[in-house]
């Protein structure tokens, strides 16, 4: 079978490998859809040189072989959740699995690790698969896997029905936490930043603030008529972040969903901070519960997947499915093993 593997800054290769056989409590899928994540991508550019990597997380693949006990279907639809947990250590007896103290372990020197999502086929285990319904595609099964995050990044808010959210970003993840929120029942604001004419996804608020040269939190006051009760900063830095700390009201959330460069400086308001009781906390991956939350969400339509879902290449194209994903982040490109 066909199997990528990132091995130098900017460069990918397509391998010939043995064709995996599941052991008795894994399924066998054929992958049909890969999603590329913005990590994935930080390894391309050589941000994060972790060669060689077997790279791709965010798939949507079809059953071919499952253990009858699963319940799983030949041809059926699933996502698979491909990041590694050890269910052992302190936080995922917690229910914290996304902080596992041993989903980073190293692999033996030169040898490929990483979560193998841009090959034909997958083994995995059956607690790792998630049907999302009979009339989702593998392109929308391969959304879960982000919008898994997403859920997670909600949950840390603290919104419930009715509350008014923050989202500062317009592109693929601030789309994906919008259109989320929305399933919750949250009203929601979505807040462009510069960096979205880069990669602007197609997005549904019930306001939409644009850049206007103004004190961003002032702006946002303006358009919705009040403070919010929780803001999740997918995009805009460090301008974003202290933008929602300005608007968020007393006992408001602020989740940094963004990866930020380290030791950047930031200029916090502490005595609002105390006065407040403002929190600034960060959200990271997803934990299993996570996970089925969104391939429930992505089965019930909630999440406009053909929306967010760019350009598609052929496994063989994995090369270029980099070097599109790169320059075109509004939406996910997506590279296809097995189309399905």
């Amino acid at each position: 079978m066909k199997q990528a593997v990132f091995v130098a800054p900017r460069r990918v290769e397509v391998h010939d490998v043995p064709e995996p056989r599941r052991a008795a409590q894994e399924v066998l899928v054929s992958v049909g859809a890969c999603g590329i994540c913005t990590w994935e991508q930080r390894v391309f550019r050589g941000v994060r040189p972790e060669y060689p990597l077997l790279g791709g997380h965010e798939v949507g693949a079809v059953v071919l072989d499952a253990p009858p006990s699963t319940g799983l279907q030949s041809g059926e639809v699933v996502a698979v959740s491909l990041l590694p947990r050890c269910g052992d250590c302190p936080f995922c007896r917690a229910g914290r699995s996304n902080l596992c103290s041993y989903a980073k372990a190293a692999a033996p020197r030169r040898q490929p690790q990483g979560p193998r999502g841009m090959s034909d086929l997958l083994v995995v285990p059956h607690v790792d698969v998630f049907p999302v319904g009979p009339a989702a595609t593998c392109q929308d099964a391969a959304l879960v896997e982000p919008t898994a995050c997403v859920v997670h990044s909600l949950d840390r808010s603290g919104c419930r029905p009715g509350d008014l959210l923050a989202v500062f970003g317009l592109g693929f993840t601030g789309a994906l936490h919008l259109a989320a929120a929305r399933a919750r029942g949250l009203r929601t604001v979505g807040v462009a930043t510069a960096r979205d004419a880069d990669g602007r996804a197609p997005v549904e608020a019930d306001v939409v603030v644009e850049p206007d040269g103004r004190d961003p939190a002032r702006s946002i006051r303006d358009a919705v008529g009040s403070e919010v009760a929780a803001a999740v900063v997918t995009r805009g830095g460090i301008a974003s972040i202290e933008a929602a700390l300005e608007v968020v009201g007393l006992g408001g959330q602020v989740v940094l969903f963004e990866s930020v460069a380290p030791s950047v400086p930031l200029d916090l308001n502490l005595p609002r901070l105390r006065s407040g009781e403002i929190s600034l906390t960060g959200s990271v991956s997803h934990t299993r519960e996570d996970f089925a939350a969104a391939a429930a969400l992505v089965a019930s339509g909630a999440v406009p997947t053909q929306g967010l879902v760019g350009r598609a290449f052929e496994l063989a194209d994995a090369q270029q499915a980099m070097l599109h994903a790169v320059t075109h982040p509004g939406r996910r490109t997506m590279v296809l093993p097995r189309a399905r």
